[in-house]
């Protein structure tokens, strides 16, 4: 299946941009003007990355080249604190788009990744920190309990240790979907934007 186009707003400061696959290059338009151009020929790396958003999770494929750097998200943005998931038109355009690339004769000098280190590495940093808090807690509920207050002396640690637990959850995604390994563009990865 041939996937030419793709349309999505990438911050809700920009009005929507069309991605297409044409004449041997990316082209990044809005409001039918062209307004970034990347040939295949040019393209240094491909780079696939996880960047969740509150509302939504979001992938991100981004192509650097000569001329720049273009990305393009699987979430487009309907309005500020609203994002529509459109992976079912994302991952055909980021496999063809990897797919057209990779057949340039020059496709051996071109880097394709997965991942990136410093927010898997980052991430990591937040589970440890998390990780201390969450013992800290724990410590903390325990001395209540045996000051002879009991569970309800203890109560106190709830809202802490609720907050610690679903950062922990946010921060757990990112280090396990963004740790950086190449991937090979013929193959393109099973966990990149698969359907919701």
């Amino acid at each position: 299946m041939a996937v030419d186009e793709y349309r999505a707003r990438r911050t809700v400061f920009e009005k929507e941009s069309a991605f297409r696959l044409q004449d041997g290059a990316l082209i990044r338009g809005v409001e039918g003007l062209d307004v970034q151009r990347i040939a295949f020929t040019e393209v240094a790396e491909v780079a696939l990355t996880y960047q969740p958003l509150t509302m939504v999770d979001r992938w991100v494929c981004s192509i650097r080249g000569a001329g720049g750097r273009i990305w393009l998200p699987s979430a487009s943005f309907t309005g500020v604190g609203r994002a529509e998931d459109r992976r079912t038109s994302f991952r055909p355009f980021a496999q063809a788009l990897s797919a057209a690339i990779a057949a340039q004769p020059a496709a051996g000098n071109i880097r394709f990744v997965k991942g990136n280190n410093w927010s898997a590495y980052g991430a990591l940093a937040l589970l440890i920190v998390l990780a201390i808090m969450a013992v800290l807690l724990a410590l903390g509920m325990a001395g209540s309990m045996m000051d002879g207050k009991g569970v309800g002396g203890a109560s106190w640690v709830f809202l802490p240790a609720l907050a610690v637990l679903w950062s922990a959850r946010m921060v757990w995604r990112i280090w396990r979907r963004n740790r950086r390994c190449a991937f090979d563009p013929k193959s393109f990865p099973a966990d990149f934007a698969s359907a919701a």
